[in-house]
């Protein structure tokens, strides 16, 4: 579940329908320079984002260390909401919520209790994303990890 919830807190990609959305296109994790867990299997992950109609549609494909890989996609209207995946749990539900066209949040609820917030960041030069994510586990454990994300 830990990680099922962290993806969906790195799905809070930052967008804006009022100014030029500078998370739209591809990124990837830069895990040398991001502060996660020593359980996480991670090897390598990108997010591609683009524009649907009203909506944001982000796809990331994920492998891990162990060869396994996982494609998750998502949809969410552009002005914020509630973020739509086949990944998120029935009894979960996960909220974009937009601050500036560089800066987003995202809240994870797990059976109607907040699990975890998302605080996404897009440098002025729009080739690094920032994102904070603090909460708690599967065990109710606090939690707390620092990605970073380089444009494509």
């Amino acid at each position: 579940m830990r990680k099922v919830m962290l993806v969906l807190a790195v799905l809070g990609l930052v967008g804006s329908l009022w100014a030029a959305d500078s998370s739209l296109g591809a990124w990837k994790l830069n895990i040398a320079k991001s502060k996660m867990p020593s359980s996480t299997s991670i090897k390598e992950l990108i997010a591609v984002k683009k524009v649907v109609g009203d909506q944001f549609e982000i796809v990331f494909n994920q492998t891990n260390t162990d060869g396994n890989t996982l494609t998750i996609k998502y949809t969410c209207p552009q002005q914020g909401g509630m973020i739509q995946s086949a990944a998120i749990p029935k009894d979960s539900i996960s909220v974009l919520t937009i601050i500036s066209p560089n800066e987003s949040y995202t809240t994870n609820l797990q059976n109607g209790k907040q699990v975890m917030v998302g605080h996404y960041v897009v440098s002025k030069d729009g080739k690094t994303m920032t994102e904070t994510d603090k909460g708690v586990d599967d065990k109710g454990k606090p939690v707390e990890e620092t990605d970073v994300w380089e444009k494509q």
